[in-house]
């Protein structure tokens, strides 16, 4: 193959049920996404493609979205962390430039990512779980 030359496209999967899109009964449709970063392409954030087999599942799939909270702290905090990826030392001013966010937008990011992550620690013996496993007490008497 040429550098002229399409790369042969491989059949995608149906994002519900994971069997192979069958090429005439494969849809697709875009459904806002706050968790959606595209690699490239800024203008697609927040935007995800789902694919499905059929009607029935393309309908279920847009339900499940339509549930999901839009959280524009979400969608920043991708931006600023794709940005960062491709240039690890970028000031703030170069970081605004970058993203398309303003100084507030990428703070609001950053606050929501901290009590995001804050809110997802857990502690050591805060859980249950089996007896003796890490995080836990072992009440048991040694033998």
């Amino acid at each position: 193959m040429d550098d002229s030359e399409e790369p042969p496209v491989t059949p995608g999967v149906c994002d519900l049920c994971g069997m192979p899109l069958p090429p005439t009964t494969q849809i697709y449709s875009l459904v806002p996404d706050s968790s959606f970063i595209h690699p490239h392409d800024p203008d697609h954030d927040g935007l995800r493609r789902l694919a499905a087999c059929g009607p029935d599942h393309l309908s279920e799939l847009q339900q499940q979205y339509r549930t999901r909270p839009f959280v524009k702290e979400e969608l920043w905090a991708g931006k600023v962390a794709r940005a960062l990826r491709t240039q690890p030392d970028l000031d703030e001013e170069e970081l605004a430039d970058m993203t398309g966010l303003n100084y507030l937008q990428i703070e609001r990011s950053l606050t929501w990512e901290s009590e995001c992550f804050l809110r997802d620690q857990s502690f050591p013996n805060d859980h249950d779980g089996p007896t003796g496993a890490a995080g836990t007490q072992n009440t048991e008497e040694p033998n």
